[in-house]
């Protein structure tokens, strides 16, 4: 999970997607963009608390998808980042489908939600049938609360044991008039955009999930195809001993 910060201050989450690239939300930026104003901290799990596995990272360019309506944000960090226990891409959905049923989980920084030290926050919720307004670009799940700080981050849907992202969560997103549910637009949309980025490709790895955030947060991510290395499984206790080894 990323936070992305503007002047040192939580903005917008993001995802890191592949060595060098956070994926996020187009409308986390507004008006004349100046790059030094913003930074990238991977490995935090508080916002007003230690993270003694954090690494800072400058946005060295930011590309835009430009489709009509929503849009999705690509950052580039300098310098990449070392893959580590607490610091590792995350799966792509990748033209994936989710059945009606489907368990998912958005992730973010609500401070409504994260206490004093506004810590990560999971939210659960479950695929629905969109009905009428089925497309292959759509997801439909139960109504869930978003805030300013779960924007950019990821909602994330298990297949077959592993979990995958597949939808940036937006400041704009559609709750549906005729039925208690929220429609998002899947990253399927944005998949040509994603390729030329090379983001997306057919040989992407799908291996186990390797984070587990403590009690906050069931965090499964892959390791994509740049590489091979095997998962690992980490908690908020493996942090606190981490600390106390320091």
């Amino acid at each position: 999970m990323a936070s992305l910060q503007k002047n040192g201050l939580h903005v917008c989450g993001g995802t890191l997607v592949s060595e060098t690239y956070v994926l996020t939300d187009a409308r986390c930026f507004s008006g004349s963009i100046n790059l030094l104003d913003w930074t990238v901290r991977l490995g935090r799990l508080t916002q007003n608390g230690a993270n003694p596995s954090e690494m800072l990272f400058n946005v060295v360019n930011i590309h835009m998808s430009s489709l009509t309506g929503n849009n999705i944000a690509v950052l580039k960090l300098s310098p990449p980042p070392t893959i580590n226990d607490y610091i590792q891409p995350i799966c792509l959905g990748n033209r994936r489908t989710f059945p009606v049923g489907s368990e998912c989980w958005a992730v973010g920084w609500s401070s409504g939600r994260g206490g004093e030290e506004q810590a990560l926050q999971q939210i659960q919720t479950i695929v629905q049938d969109c009905g009428d307004a089925s497309t292959a670009d759509i997801m439909c799940t139960r109504l869930f609360t978003q805030e300013q700080g779960d924007y950019g981050g990821p909602l994330m849907c298990k297949d077959n044991g592993t979990w995958f992202q597949t939808v940036v969560l937006s400041f704009v997103n559609t709750i549906s008039p005729a039925a208690p549910m929220m429609t998002f637009e899947k990253l399927d949309r944005f998949q040509s955009f994603l390729e030329d980025m090379s983001l997306v490709n057919s040989s992407s790895i799908s291996l186990s999930p390797v984070l587990l955030l403590g009690h906050l947060l069931l965090f499964a991510l892959c390791i994509q195809a740049f590489t091979q290395e095997t998962f690992m499984l980490s908690g908020l206790q493996d942090v606190e001993q981490a600390e106390k080894n320091k």
